[in-house]
């Protein structure tokens, strides 16, 4: 069934909690557990007359129950929250990165996490400038220097890239790293030495996996550092999206997995 018309059948429901910010915000404090009245207005902020009159149009759409504790989400009404709460996170973490998404080629992050982009909510630009145009990879060297728990995915070669992988295996640091085919036969042949100790390493494991990819990124005990390629084919060294916080990481290890799952074990070269 076409998508216009799955939402044909499901119009009602949607508008339900989406005709008016009241209701739709209601939703959004019940997804935490039950709120009385006087909660709900000191949430929202708004008269508790005006929240009451939404909130029995939600009773009656089966979305609200009244409970001894004030209102509590039905079982639908939980389901509808979690999905309005993800919607929202994710357009608001678009638009405040409007033009890094808008800009690059995303087609490199499988559809169920580009639906979940809303988990990078708490995330920063890092572009480069005419002085330092290189202030992106500098900040990203650093980081990998003072991680403990290092996932890489790299169709692309940093410079100090090889060396920083190394210092932090030698600071005890556990590492999982993708490379594509063409990455890899670089390094192998630029850092042959560097990789065998490397691989001699139990805190380090090597991958390879087919060329073709169309993102770089690093997750870490801190941050996940996330770089696309421009739509013209050519990888922004300008630009990086760094994202912090527990959401942000399990979005990034879940983009890991996922590649790794593609992917080969190296164990010697």
């Amino acid at each position: 069934m076409q998508a216009c018309k799955r939402y044909d059948l499901a119009e009602g429901r949607i508008k339900a909690f989406t005709r008016s910010s009241i209701r739709a915000k209601v939703i959004l404090c019940l997804k935490d557990g039950p709120k009385t009245a006087a909660d709900l207005e000191s949430m929202i902020g708004i008269r508790t007359s005006t929240i009451l009159h939404s909130v029995k149009d939600m009773v009656e759409a089966d979305l609200v129950v009244r409970t001894n504790n004030g209102y509590s989400l039905t079982n639908i009404g939980k389901i509808q929250a979690l999905l309005l709460d993800d919607l929202v996170s994710c357009i608001v973490a678009l638009d405040e990165h409007k033009d890094f998404w808008q800009s690059h080629d995303i087609g490199s992050i499988p559809p169920d996490l580009q639906k979940r982009i809303g988990m990078l909510i708490k995330s920063e630009v890092l572009k480069g400038d005419p002085v330092a145009i290189l202030r992106t990879q500098e900040f990203f060297i650093s980081e990998l220097k003072k991680a403990k728990l290092i996932y890489g995915v790299s169709p692309i070669i940093v410079p100090g890239y090889a060396e920083a992988i190394a210092f932090a295996v030698g600071n005890g640091a556990e590492v999982n790293l993708i490379l594509t085919d063409k990455i890899l036969e670089l390094v192998i042949k630029e850092n042959r030495d560097v990789l065998v100790g490397l691989l001699a390493s139990e805190k380090f494991r090597l991958f390879r996996i087919e060329d073709g990819i169309r993102v770089a990124f690093t997750v870490t005990d801190g941050i996940l550092s996330l770089g696309l390629f421009r739509k013209d084919g050519g990888y922004d060294v300008s630009s990086d999206l760094n994202c912090k916080g527990p959401e942000a990481l399990l979005w990034g290890r879940k983009l890991f997995d996922y590649y790794l799952h593609r992917s080969k074990p190296i164990e010697n070269v």
